[in-house]
């Protein structure tokens, strides 16, 4: 490698090299990243839309790398949006602008968890899953006809990567081409292990500079000390705002009678009849258990003590379990591979449910367990860390440079809920806020609906959707629509069905549930009339500049659901210390979540539109401010004219008088 590079310079390179301009924030960002990569210290960057985000920390990222005293770098996501843009766009013009300057090429590679390839065994191999032969059994069902897709594709793809199967995947055909970390009988043994698309990734991203993955993955390897991402000398954490969220789910214990009842299916050829009858009457014991908690459950409930009979039935599934794997383990039907994955799968099903049993058996004061009902009242139980700080302090942090960014991680203008929800001190840790290119002030519009009345427990009240339909009017449809339920988007599509039914060059767009949002944003941007109703997935990401978006509605602040048991538990853990949960826990969520979706309007220097939120309480409660500060800085206003008349000059393509202060 040549003399060092500078950083300046490198970052002017990349940025002249894909026809970009330089920014001040970006360069500010890269700054703070590099130091934080040497090891000054961890460095928490806000950069909003508009920065170049991704770029002010891959060039850094490249210069640690290859530096004599550097080493590999994580780059760690929450979307695999974000992983296919820095591998396929980013990433290779970064490699191209800086191989000249640093003297041979920059190497990358993306790596996901075993789960999320095609596993050859499972393709090519005899041992039966249970939920697969259901599926091709029944090959005219969409599921079976799906099933036989993906089997197609599967037998031609060249990685594997179920990202790249150009179609969503029902989990339950999934499960029968993959594994998990558990069922996996390693490499050596396993008969494909040359050919394993998942070694074939690993491989890659040890020898690659920078390693791409996602916030599970991270938490895994950090957490849960289980090494499956290679040697690496820091991390860069994009998104976040999303990162204790991210790593709670992926530490969260699930059990169920029907993971029971599978492992069940998988290990009943290895075990004595008497074991086998054992497990079954454990996996009916909890299931009779848990049907009889669910029954009266309107949602999601926390245990703070195990019942009686739950104790009795968690018991018997443990001991059930270390029965069975002692069984499973001790059989020596050794050499031929599919008897030996057969086994592994037995043993990874038994082993998952033995675990989680185990832990709600052990739950401590720092442990949050609860059932949920499930929507077809198949219930689970679950288990969850009451927080995730202390541990993502002692498993990262401290033991990693880090640095993380997201164009949200304020509240109120400030880092510190989000510093204390990762165990961090402010005088350990840079903040900064970059800020972004666009003028906010002038290219758009805060509208609080202050004199309709707040959304109560009955959902979205009438004059919300009287004002909701009045403002579509006004812009011409052009307008996301972002609820905080299900129930809001379906109330709302049937009362804009109804009012604007008779005006057919204003077409409604409706999410629904599991569906697919990419092909649906693209209609939205496609047809510069059509209003898009949706909800969470549709408050992040979603990237439509221009025209076809001139106005974002949020029916509501999103606080968290108050039967969110996990929530809830850090709420009352707070109240219990002499704080206000609502405050540290509610309030910091839901002001993110707010400039998640508050960030769908602005998304290019020419844009101008409308933030319109149909909740009084945004003007009118006592934490309206803080709330408003975690905003883009847009022009504020209550009044209703205003707003309306800027849609409708925006609407018709009028220029706006210079002397109005927004759109």
């Amino acid at each position: 490698m040549p003399e060092a590079v500078a950083l300046d310079a490198a970052l002017a390179a990349v940025v002249e090299s894909i026809g970009g301009q330089q920014r001040d924030g970006q360069l500010q960002m890269a700054e703070a990243v590099a130091a934080a990569l040497s090891g000054s210290g961890h460095a928490i960057v806000q950069a909003g839309t508009g920065t170049g985000k991704s770029v002010g920390y891959l060039v850094p990222a490249a210069l640690h790398a290859v530096a004599p005293e550097g080493g590999a770098v994580i780059v760690a996501t929450a979307t695999i949006a974000l992983q296919k843009q820095l591998v396929d766009r980013d990433l290779p013009r970064v490699a191209e602008a800086l191989g000249p300057m640093i003297g041979r090429p920059l190497t990358y590679a993306v790596l996901k968890g075993r789960n999320n390839y095609v596993c050859l065994q499972k393709l090519h191999g005899s041992v039966p899953d249970d939920d697969a032969v259901a599926l091709f059994d029944a090959p005219k069902s969409a599921l079976g006809q799906q099933a036989v897709a993906v089997r197609a594709w599967a037998e031609d793809t060249s990685t594997g990567d179920r990202d790249e199967y150009p179609d969503d995947i029902d989990p339950r055909v999934w499960r029968g081409f993959s594994v998990g970390r558990r069922e996996c009988m390693g490499e050596a043994r396993c008969p494909f292990g040359e050919e394993c698309f998942t070694v074939k990734r690993r491989q890659l991203a040890q020898e690659s500079d920078i390693v791409v993955t996602n916030h599970a993955m991270l938490a895994i390897d950090a957490i849960e000390g289980i090494p499956v991402l290679p040697e690496h000398d820091a991390v860069i954490i994009d998104e976040g705002h999303e990162l204790v969220d991210r790593a709670t789910q992926a530490i969260t214990g699930e059990l169920s009678a029907a993971m029971l009842e599978r492992a069940i299916s998988r290990s009943r050829r290895m075990l004595d009849p008497e074991s086998a009858e054992r497990l079954q009457r454990a996996a009916d014991e909890l299931d009779d258990c848990l049907r009889i908690m669910a029954a009266d459950m309107g949602g999601p409930s926390r245990l703070e003590v195990l019942p009686r009979d739950l104790v009795l039935a968690l018991t018997l599934v443990r001991d059930a379990c270390h029965q069975a794997m002692a069984e499973v383990n001790a059989d020596k039907d050794g050499k031929d591979a599919d008897a030996l994955a057969a086994r592994q799968q037995a043993r990874g099903a038994l082993e998952e449910v033995h675990d989680v049993a185990g832990n709600l058996l052990a739950m401590g004061e720092r442990d949050v367990v609860w059932v949920d009902p499930g929507e077809s009242r198949a219930p689970l139980l679950k288990v969850a860390p009451l927080s995730v700080s202390g541990l993502l302090r002692a498993s990262l942090f401290d033991r990693t440079p880090v640095a993380m960014t997201s164009a949200t991680l304020t509240v109120g203008g400030g880092f510190d809920a989000l510093l204390m929800s990762l165990g961090l001190a402010q005088d350990e840790t840079v903040t900064i806020d970059v800020g972004s290119p666009f003028d906010h002030a002038r290219q758009g519009i805060l509208y609080v609906a202050r004199d309709i009345p707040a959304p109560g427990r009955d959902g979205i009240a009438m004059e919300a959707l009287d004002e909701l339909a009045d403002l579509i009017e006004a812009a011409g449809g052009r307008t996301l629509a972002l609820f905080s339920s299900w129930r809001g988007v379906e109330r709302a599509a049937e009362y804009l069905r109804v009012r604007l039914g008779s005006q057919p060059g204003l077409p409604i767009l409706v999410q629904r549930r599991g569906d697919a949002v990419g092909s649906l944003v693209q209609r939205f941007a496609d047809e510069p009339a059509s209003t898009l109703l949706g909800t969470v997935s549709l408050w992040q990401g979603v990237d439509v500049p221009g025209e076809s978006c001139i106005q974002v509605v949020i029916d509501r602040i999103p606080f968290p659901r108050p039967d969110d048991p996990l929530l809830s538990a850090r709420q009352k853990a707070v109240d219990e210390a002499g704080g206000s949960g609502f405050r540290a826990v509610s309030v910091p969520r839901a002001g993110l979540l707010l400039a998640q979706g508050a960030g769908r309007l602005i998304r290019g220097v020419d844009d101008r539109g409308v933030v319109a939120v149909l909740d009084s309480r945004l003007a009118t409660a006592g934490y309206a401010r803080a709330l408003r500060a975690s905003l883009p800085p847009f022009w504020y206003t209550t009044d209703r004219a205003t707003v309306i008349g800027a849609l409708e000059r925006l609407r018709d393509g009028a220029s706006v008088p210079s002397t109005t202060p927004a759109p």
